[in-house]
């Protein structure tokens, strides 16, 4: 979710730069490493701790070999292992200008080998080398010397890889791209990250839910909505969640909020915030975020940024122009779009009369409650068509259009398109 959408604006920078930024993103919320490769092997820029190491697992691997016999043959991220199992991504860059992306009188005007890596698929497969370990030849300090190096190896499900090798490539190409389009070294390699894929379908429903609301959770920042507990309490018991595990449940947790805590900051933004108090905002949660000794105390902080972000662009959408009552009117029906809402009842909860309070709305918000709510509703149905597996039945019910064909009706007037199309051209966009 986040990182793409963070490249559109480094489209305009050469390619080196968009890869030591990249490079930083994936280390900080993953401890990834990426190494940059030369036009004949010869390693340029690492932020791999252990280089030589990891190096020598990449050559002994035939690795590089591949990448570099093959590399006229392919345009898309390859997904590579080595000896001991540790998966690798990669993908050329091409240089349009000598010296623009690297500065060294070695760049050629051509390709540039981009590697991340390396990383485990599953805990499973640090135990099985600890295992091979102790039944080889080595010396008990060789074994122990490296069991500390492979300890620092990130434990990374299939789907993260999957999205951070799409990630790779948009960086590199500014393009979006499917994982039908993924090279792989081999079949064994192939086949090692096909066991992965399966365990993470089984995972697959509640992330949707997750990814649901999360969506709502940020439209509730967007719109200052005080009453966004309430959108939580009818969640999931929404947490944000990070694609990664590091095997440290607090550096997970860290990072979790730290996306988190950028997503807040962009929704409160795009909710009339100023762009300096909202950036202003995030340094300062990510500062106290990183402080955090436990993951208690991290949870206590996630709570206090969002009502912290909400309250902030809650206080932004006050206008003298426009009073209160409009305002927690906006809230209340966003709150209760699942409800049977009728403008009677809104009239009642924000005290007064039926005719006084909708002339009131029209005056001051410019459109009729009426069609407030079937916008209000609208936004919910998007992202239940982009987040869910729902029918488009089953969401109109939920929303209380009555029947499917005003569902549709209404969402082709109010998103230019039917439902259907909507989650057949977005959904895919998002996807890629």
């Amino acid at each position: 979710m986040g990182y793409q959408e963070g490249m559109d604006d480094l489209e305009e920078y050469p390619v080196g730069v968009r890869v030591r930024i990249l490079a930083a993103q994936v280390k900080a919320s993953a401890n990834l490493a990426t190494w940059l490769f030369l036009g004949q092997g010869e390693m340029f820029f690492s932020t791999c701790v252990h280089e030589k190491e990891f190096l020598s697992f990449l050559k002994l691997g035939k690795c590089l070999d591949f990448l570099y016999e093959s590399k006229e043959e392919w345009d898309c991220p390859v997904i590579l292992s080595d000896p001991l199992g540790m998966v690798w991504l990669a993908e050329n860059a091409y240089v349009e200008n000598e010296g623009e992306t690297v500065q060294t009188e070695q760049t050629q005007k051509g390709r540039l080998l981009i590697v991340i890596g390396p990383l485990f698929l599953s805990h499973t497969s640090v135990k099985h080398i600890e295992e091979s370990l102790r039944s080889s030849s080595y010396s008990v300090h060789m074994r122990r010397e490296m069991m500390r190096t492979l300890a620092e190896v990130p434990v990374i499900s299939m789907s993260a890889v999957n999205q951070y090798a799409k990630i790779l490539h948009y960086t590199l190409t500014s393009q979006r791209i499917q994982t039908s389009d993924f090279i792989f070294q081999n079949e064994a390699t192939r086949l090692l990250t096909m066991g992965e894929e399966s365990e993470d379908s089984v995972q697959y429903q509640s992330l949707e839910r997750v990814v649901q609301d999360e969506k709502l959770i940020l439209q509730a920042v967007k719109d200052g909505n005080l009453d966004y507990r309430q959108i939580m309490e009818q969640g999931s018991n929404y947490q944000p969640e990070m694609p990664s595990n590091t095997g440290d449940v607090l550096r997970d947790g860290k990072n979790s909020v730290l996306i988190f805590t950028a997503l807040c900051s962009r929704a409160a933004i795009e909710g009339g915030l100023a762009v300096k108090t909202a950036k202003e905002m995030e340094m300062r949660y990510i500062s106290e975020t990183e402080r955090c000794e436990t993951v208690t105390k991290l949870k206590s902080l996630k709570n206090m940024m969002l009502d912290d972000f909400v309250h902030k662009v809650r206080e932004s959408k006050e206008n003298p122009m426009i009073s209160k009552t409009p305002q927690e009117c906006c809230d209340y029906i966003r709150t209760n779009v699942l409800r049977p809402l009728t403008v009677e009842e809104i009239a009642k909860e924000m005290g007064y009369t039926t005719y006084y309070f909708t002339k009131k709305f029209y005056k001051e918000m410019g459109i009729k409650v009426t069609d407030y709510i079937k916008q209000a509703r609208i936004e919910y149905a998007k992202i239940a068509l982009l987040t869910t597996k729902k029918s488009i039945q089953e969401i109109s019910d939920s929303l209380q259009f009555g029947t499917r064909n005003y569902f549709s009706k209404v969402f082709h007037e109010i998103v230019g398109m039917t439902p259907a199309a909507y989650r057949e051209k977005v959904g895919k966009e998002e996807n890629v």
